[in-house]
């Protein structure tokens, strides 16, 4: 779902966005759109608004479960230690009329905000860590083959499984090369997809899902489930490649052994799925740290 409000918008923009979205209110649009037309749509807006101003809001798996984007505002989104908000400048006539008790920052409804997300993070103190091999990248024709999941407790590793999964699609020689999964290992020891979605689904219950470009691994989960008359339920997940674009914006490379080599792990990723868990919980616990 996106949410989209301009305001001082050139005519011909308004004609352009109503190709996309319905216009709902003057200036506000609604729609749902694929996340490339809505990335090329917004930069759109921003090229072509001029002196005027405009906000999305758009649905996603973060912790929020949305994220918004401004331009030409002065309302400016902020991280706060994991969770972004809204700053809004206060407004004065002169400076005069500044009142000593009133200072820049958030507002005490924000701040509570904050910490109701902080309070319900600490209650919870566990999540599950995840990652998949499949035959390629394309969620909608590759296939999943092989999960690996950790719970974690504390800090702690509390739990771990890991599952081959049998698949019709021929695995590629350059991915059995990788990864050391064949089709012939797969007959033999491989589960099928639906006992995997259920002992997955079953691992996960209502705990955060954490992972390397997470969302990979949920849209190859969701579309196994689909494949079998399932239902994905996953509460919320948190991506380390976002929390580290965020935190080490001066990283030239983003990749798992690019990050592993960063805090100086003595580890480095490979193409097995209960194995790249591991790698994952010691960097988003280095990430943590900062």
């Amino acid at each position: 779902m996106i949410v989209l409000c301009v305001t001082d918008c050139p005519p011909k923009l308004r004609g352009d966005l109503s190709k996309w979205l319905s216009e709902v209110n003057t200036g506000v649009y609604v729609g749902r759109l694929s996340a490339r037309v809505r990335e090329e749509l917004w930069e759109r807006v921003c090229d072509n608004i001029k002196n005027g101003q405009a906000t999305m809001v758009f649905s996603t798996n973060n912790e929020q479960g949305y994220v918004f984007l401004t331009h030409n505002t002065t309302w400016v989104p902020i991280d706060y230690e994991g969770i972004t908000l809204m700053r809004r400048p206060l407004a004065f006539h002169d400076e005069e009329e500044r009142s000593p008790f009133l200072q820049r920052g958030f507002s005490k409804a924000a701040k509570y905000e904050k910490m109701k997300h902080l309070q319900h993070s600490r209650e919870a103190d566990g999540y599950v860590i995840m990652d998949v091999e499949a035959t390629g990248l394309d969620y909608k024709n590759d296939r999943i083959i092989e999960v690996g999941l950790l719970r974690i407790k504390g800090g702690e590793v509390e739990q771990e499984l890991q599952c081959l999964v049998q698949t019709d699609k021929a695995i590629p020689d350059n991915v059995a090369k990788l990864t050391g999964i064949t089709n012939e290992i797969l007959r033999e020891q491989g589960l099928s997809e639906e006992t995997v979605f259920d002992m997955v689904q079953r691992f996960i219950g209502d705990d955060i899902v954490v992972g390397y470009d997470v969302q990979r691994c949920v849209d190859f989960l969701q579309r196994l489930a689909e494949r079998n008359g399932k239902t994905m339920v996953i509460r919320k997940v948190r991506d380390i490649l976002r929390i580290a674009h965020r935190k080490l914006d001066d990283l030239e490379d983003y990749e798992l052994g690019a990050m592993a080599a960063f805090f100086s792990l003595d580890a480095k990723p490979v193409h097995r799925a209960l194995t790249n868990c591991k790698l994952i919980h010691r960097i988003y616990l280095e990430l943590n740290k900062l």
